[in-house]
């Protein structure tokens, strides 16, 4: 297979993907991809030619770290989930996989790290093992949690409040900001009426994927919230950040190119009201969801096909 297959698979992947070289003293980091530095906030540059257990800080009383150990002095493969600390100091769960990688002679010249964002899956857990639940009641739990929409294959209503609400309260441990973004496919009902509700379907599909397909951080996701509205949740952005997001968002719905003989603009589009906000614990989510919503009125209000939020 062509091998630059390889590498845009590599470079797209929502997982961190680091490569380590085993033949130098300290097995540094050679390699990270952009996953990588959105999980960890570091740059590559900050991290190539280190090795990764910066990533720990001084939290090294970790169990599951003496296997990892373990398996690169053995040169196998091992699956381990340990506390990790971004650069701003913020801790999150991440899920490591390591796998050796041998030379002709069989020796390990490489390991190749995958790592993903668990906080949110670990947080469930916690909760639910804290209230004594069986393991049986903590799988029918998570199954019902991970549901997604029928039609469009994103998360669903139901999903996206429970991780609101999980997000909400890891926004207020780690004091960082929660981005929500309120989506609506602009004159979606007079599209229908045009060119009928199959096509219609088809339409809320294509958008979702386009949606989906923008954000690759595993803490990052677009749910449906209800007929042609989705909600987008993601942490750690500015204001700044939020703006530019939404506004691609809307060039990259645009340019579908979805006929509708009804939009100004000939194809469909949407409109976008979005809110950062710290989590606080007397307002909860509740605050985020009214200020996003309110904005998604005065997007639409303003001509559609574009976003729009109140500065905080």
């Amino acid at each position: 297979m062509n091998p630059e297959i390889f590498k845009q698979a590599i470079l797209d992947s929502r997982d961190g993907i680091t490569i380590s070289d085993n033949s130098r003293d300290d097995q540094p980091l050679i390699f990270v991809n952009p996953a990588f530095e959105r999980l960890t906030g570091y740059t590559s540059e900050e991290i190539i030619n280190r090795n990764c257990r910066f990533l720990q800080n001084d939290d090294r009383d970790q169990p599951e770290l003496q296997a990892v150990q373990q398996a690169i002095r053995k040169g196998e493969y091992c699956l381990a989930t340990l506390r990790n600390y971004r650069k701003d100091g913020s801790m999150f769960w991440n899920e490591l996989s390591i796998s050796p990688i041998y030379d002709t002679e069989g020796s390990v010249t490489h390991f190749i790290g995958i790592q993903k964002d668990v906080t949110a899956q670990k947080l469930i857990q916690e909760q639910l093992q804290n209230r004594n639940q069986s393991l049986e009641e903590m799988k029918s739990h998570f199954e019902r949690l991970a549901l997604t929409d029928s039609l469009t294959g994103v998360y669903n209503r139901r999903f996206f409040d429970s991780q609101l609400e999980v997000q909400s309260r890891i926004s207020r441990r780690n004091g960082q900001a929660l981005t929500l973004m309120m989506v609506d496919v602009d004159h979606f009902k007079s599209f229908n009426d045009i060119y009928g509700h199959p096509a219609g379907d088809v339409a809320l599909r294509r958008i979702a994927a386009s949606l989906d397909q923008a954000f690759l951080r595993a803490s990052d996701f677009v749910a449906r919230y209800g007929g042609e509205e989705f909600v987008l949740l993601s942490t750690g952005m500015t204001q700044e950040q939020g703006a530019y997001w939404a506004d691609m968002l809307c060039e990259r719905v645009a340019s579908l190119q979805i006929p509708h003989a009804a939009s100004t603009t000939g194809y469909l589009t949407i409109s976008i009201g979005f809110s950062v906000q710290l989590i606080t614990a007397d307002e909860g989510a509740g605050a985020l969801v009214s200020a996003a919503d309110q904005a998604l009125y005065i997007a639409k209000e303003n001509g559609r096909n574009r976003s729009f939020s109140f500065l905080t």
